[in-house]
C-alpha cells in the first residue's frame, strides 16, 4: 500500500483549479487512492462532469463553483467544507493562470488578475482554512502550487513568474508560522515543471499579445507540453507520494525540478546575472529581433 492511501486515503481533499489541468491530475488521482475530493472552479460545468465521472466510477466527489479571487466567497466555502465533513486532510491550492508578454505591453488589468488568481487565491486558501484546522485539531496537509519558474526567471512571462516567486515565499513563510504555532499542518511547496495542460493555450485566448516574440515561445511552449509534458494523473501520482511523506519541496519530476534549483542557487551564490533570454529563443528557433519564428 503506497503511503499516499495510507495517510490520505479516507479524507477529505480540496482542490482548486480542480477541474483542468494539473489541477484534475490531481483530482482524480486524490479519488482513486479513496479519498473523498471536492473539486472547485471558476469553471462549474467542467467541474461537474469531472465529478459525475468520478461518481459513476464509484469515487467520492464533488463539484462547487470558486472564484479563488473573492476572499469572502473563499472564506464562506471554507467554513460549508468543516461543516459537511468536519475536516479537511489535503488543501490544494492550485488554480493558476499563465500570461504571454513583455512586461511593458502587460495591461495593468490583466497584471492584476495574474496577481489575483495565482497569488492572493493562495493566500485566501490559507486565510480561511489555516484557522479552521487549526481548530479541527487533526492532522492537515497545506500544499501550495508554485512552480519551477518560481526559482528562476524568463523573458515573455514575467506577471506569471513573479506570482509563482511569491507563493513560494508565502509557502515558505508559512511553513515557519505553522511551526512557530505548533499546529499539527504539513506545508508543501509543489514546483510542477511540465505537466500536460491547455494553460497556455488558455493565456493566448483570454490575453492576446501582439508581440511576435512573446507568441513564438508560447506557441513553441505548447508544442513542447503536448509533446513531453506529463501525464497529469501520473504526475499528481508522484507529487502526491512525496506530499504523503512529508516533503516540503514537491516536484513532478525530480531530475529536471532539482537541476532548476540547483542551477538557481549557483546564481545566488556567484551573484551571476540572469542568463540571456537569446540562448532560449536560439533553442526555441525564435528570431530575438520580433520577425516571429526563424525559417
Amino acid at each position: 500500500m503506497s503511503s499516499a492511501v495510507e495517510r490520505f486515503g479516507d479524507g477529505t481533499a480540496f482542490v482548486t483549479g480542480g477541474a483542468a489541468g494539473i489541477g484534475e491530475g490531481f483530482v482524480r488521482h486524490l479519488a482513486a487512492i479513496g479519498m473523498r475530493v471536492v473539486i472547485a472552479d471558476v469553471n462549474l460545468p467542467a467541474a461537474q462532469k469531472l465529478a459525475d465521472e468520478l461518481v459513476e466510477a464509484g469515487r467520492r466527489a464533488t463539484a462547487i463553483e470558486l472564484d479563488v479571487t473573492s476572499a469572502d466567497q473563499v472564506d464562506r466555502i471554507a467554513r460549508q467544507m468543516f461543516e459537511d465533513y468536519g475536516s479537511v486532510e489535503l488543501l490544494i491550492n492550485n488554480a493558476g493562470v499563465e500570461n504571454a508578454g513583455l512586461l511593458w505591453e502587460v495591461t495593468p488589468a490583466r497584471w492584476k488578475q495574474v496577481m489575483d488568481i495565482n497569488v492572493d487565491g493562495v493566500f485566501y486558501g490559507i486565510h480561511s482554512f489555516v484557522p479552521l484546522m487549526i481548530e479541527a485539531g487533526k492532522p492537515a496537509v497545506i500544499a501550495n502550487l508554485s512552480s519551477v519558474g518560481g526559482v528562476g526567471s524568463a523573458p515573455v512571462q514575467a506577471p506569471y513568474m513573479v506570482s509563482k516567486h511569491a507563493v513560494l515565499a508565502l509557502t515558505e513563510c508559512l511553513y515557519q508560522e505553522v511551526a512557530l504555532v505548533g499546529a499539527p499542518i504539513q506545508v508543501s511547496a509543489v514546483l510542477p515543471h511540465s505537466i500536460r495542460s491547455q494553460i497556455f493555450l488558455a493565456a493566448r485566448r483570454d490575453a492576446p499579445s501582439a508581440n511576435p516574440v512573446a507568441n513564438g515561445v508560447f506557441d513553441a511552449m505548447q508544442a513542447a507540453n503536448v509533446a513531453t509534458g506529463l501525464d497529469p494523473v501520473e504526475a499528481a501520482e508522484h507529487m502526491t507520494e512525496a506530499i504523503a511523506r512529508g516533503d516540503f519541496w514537491i516536484f513532478s519530476d525530480d531530475l529536471i525540478c532539482r537541476e532548476s534549483t540547483s542551477r538557481r542557487a549557483t546564481q545566488l551564490a556567484d551573484l551571476t546575472p540572469p542568463p540571456d533570454p537569446r540562448v532560449m529563443l536560439d533553442r526555441m528557433g525564435i528570431d530575438p529581433i520580433g520577425v516571429g519564428l526563424s525559417a
